[in-house]
Formats: C-alpha cells, sequence, structure tokens
C-alpha cells in the first residue's frame, strides 16, 4: 500500500526527548516501512525515517524560536499534503483537525485520523463537522467518550511498542517517578505533594513546552522541588528515559484529565515497573489494578499504594506488555484497517 503518515509538525519524528504522538509515529511509520509498504511521512526536517520524508519545515515548531506565525506554516504543509494525494491509497492523519480540510472535494483518498487527545467540547465539533473521516480511538474510554458527543469511532486500536527496546529490571533502587509534560493536567504538583506526604523519594523528569507552561512550572512547580527526596532531572532522551523507568519503584500518574491512553505506563510496566494512576481515562484499561500496579481514587490511596508497591510482581507488569500493548499488535490492526477502507 502507498500510505501518507501526517505528524503534528511541533516536535521531530522520533521525539528527541518528550513526545508520545511522535514516538507512537515512528513506531508504526517504521514497521510499515519494514512490511514493504510505500509509505510517506510528512513531518519536520530534522525527523529521521526510512520513509519517503516530506517536510513541512526545516525544524520542529516548538524548536523554532522565533517563529511568530506557526499557523502559517501549518497552513502550507495542509496543501503540500493536498497537492500529493495522487501519490497515496490511503491518508493516516495524526495532526488532529489541522488536516480535515484535505476530505472537502476529496472522494477517491480515504482519510483515516487517530485521536491522540482529550476530546473537549470544541474539538467535537469540528469532529462532527467532518463525518466522512474514519475516527480512531486509542482506547474504549476514549471511544465512549465520543460516542457521548455524538462522534462516530471506526475501531480501537490501543498504542502498541516493542518491549525489546525497554530492559527489564527486577531490582528497581528507591525512588518513584513522575515522567510526562510539566503541566497541570499532567499531575506533577500532585505527584510531588504524594511522595513528601509519604516520605517517599521521587525523581521528576519531563519537559515544558510554551508561556503557559513555563509561567505553571515557575510559579507551582519550582518552589515544591526544594526538598532532599525529590530530584528534578528536566528532560531526557530515550537511554535516560529507560534507565530513569526501569530503577523505579513505580511510575506515579496522578493524570488531570481523561487520559486517551498514556503511552508512558506501558513503557514503565514493559521495564518491569509497576504503575500507580488516578483512576481517569483509559487507566483502569491499560493497568490491572492490584497486579500491574494501583488505580486509585485519590492522593490518600496513591499513599497507601506506595507503601504496597513490593506486593506487585515485576514480571506481571513486563508480561502485560508483551501480551496486550505490542507493536506487532497495532501495526497489524492499522493494517487490516487501511486495507478495508482501500477496498
Amino acid at each position: 500500500m502507498r500510505i501518507a503518515q501526517i505528524a503534528p509538525l511541533w516536535i521531530p519524528v522520533p521525539p528527541r526527548t518528550y513526545g508520545g504522538i511522535e514516538l507512537f509515529l515512528s513506531l508504526l511509520t517504521e514497521e510499515l516501512v519494514a512490511r514493504g509498504h510505500e509509505v510517506f511521512l510528512f513531518a519536520s526536517e530534522d525527523s529521521i525515517t526510512k520513509a519517503t520524508l516530506i517536510a513541512g519545515t526545516e525544524k520542529a515548531l516548538w524548536t523554532r524560536k522565533d517563529l511568530r506565525s506557526p499557523h502559517a506554516v501549518i497552513n502550507r504543509y495542509l496543501k503540500m499534503v493536498h497537492d500529493r494525494l495522487h501519490l497515496f491509497d490511503i491518508i493516516h492523519n495524526h495532526a488532529d483537525f489541522f488536516m480535515f480540510p484535505l476530505v472537502l472535494g476529496n472522494d477517491k483518498v480515504p482519510m483515516v485520523t487517530t485521536l491522540h487527545r482529550p476530546i473537549d467540547a470544541e474539538e467535537a465539533k469540528v469532529l462532527r463537522s467532518f463525518p466522512s473521516i474514519n475516527y480512531l480511538a486509542i482506547s474504549y474510554d476514549q471511544k465512549k467518550s465520543a460516542e457521548e458527543q455524538n462522534i462516530k469511532i471506526m475501531d480501537v486500536v490501543y498504542n502498541g511498542i516493542n518491549p525489546k527496546e525497554y530492559e527489564f529490571n527486577n531490582s528497581p533502587e528507591d525512588y518513584f517517578l513522575f515522567l510526562g509534560r510539566l503541566n497541570k493536567e499532567k499531575g506533577v504538583v500532585a505527584a510531588i505533594e504524594i511522595a513528601k506526604a509519604a516520605d517517599k523519594k521521587l525523581v521528576v523528569a519531563g519537559n515544558i513546552a510554551g508561556p503557559a507552561e513555563w509561567n505553571y512550572f515557575f510559579r507551582d512547580v519550582q518552589p515544591r522541588l526544594n526538598s532532599d527526596k525529590i530530584s528534578f532531572v528536566g528532560e531526557v532522551d530515550f537511554k535516560e528515559k529507560i534507565k530513569l523507568l526501569k530503577n523505579a519503584k513505580a511510575l506515579l500518574f496522578p493524570i488531570n484529565r481523561r487520559e486517551p491512553f498514556g503511552l508512558v505506563m506501558i513503557e514503565a510496566m514493559a521495564c518491569g515497573t509497576p504503575v500507580i494512576a488516578f483512576n481517569r481515562g483509559s487507566v483502569p484499561e491499560v493497568i490491572e489494578d492490584k497486579k500491574t500496579g494501583f488505580v486509585v481514587e485519590g492522593k490518600e490511596q496513591m499513599i497507601e499504594a506506595m507503601e504496597n508497591i513490593d506486593k506487585i510482581k515485576r514480571k506481571d507488569c513486563r508480561r502485560a506488555v508483551e501480551k496486550n500493548f505490542t507493536l506487532k499488535q497495532m501495526v497489524d490492526k492499522y493494517e487490516d484497517i487501511y486495507k478495508k477502507l482501500i477496498s
């Protein structure tokens, strides 16, 4: 098949540090190429791929500090895809509503859009405005969220990773880990406060994007880092991420939103590291309570789970990923969806 994969332009593919969508998209693209498909990856020029790379910008937009009009770049990006529609059997869109105009006047090349983010009221309006797009959810809770807002979901495809790239460790060190964007909805402040209340060591790793997140970091996060038991490491690359994950007693995931999937949860489990997460969105689909971690309702339950984390068998965490969240399973399902739409 001739497949167009359309990335958001904010972060390169694969990401150098943070970037769940971009990591997922890199894994999907490279596996499709390995399976013999002709894949065109639309992304920033600083991306790395074995597919045919079509660059929408010379550098990922978050790294272009002098850029005043990012949406001008995205509009030109849209035109670049549109001008090449004749090259593709199918378009797989990961750039959200920015690419939706591609279906206007186009009844030849089907487009599938994976919904990677929570669906708020304004997102729901635009999704309903383009009913000819085939929408895919990344969890059954996200599918439920869409259907509650009268959006039809074609199918659910869980994110997957290659467990072989994640070193298993059955003997962790004495710390817990927060890994993610350092913003309010990811719950970094809750993780710090919970670790302090539990009197446990916490390593905080992640990135900050945009003025609003920097303001939040300086106002709410940085003042809470002044503790002997809280270690702040900032952004980490893939190798550093694996080291942090495999050596942690558990990943803290006090998510403050209806989580669509949470790729970092399966990355942790692949290393044998259990996850303690608030019961929101996809969490109970990814974490088997008291088997691969703890699904909790609030701060007090998270503290209690931290005290009982040694009851979780780290081999069970690894096995759960190998059973339910592999790259092969994910790409097999996407291939079947492409074939169905093309035929």
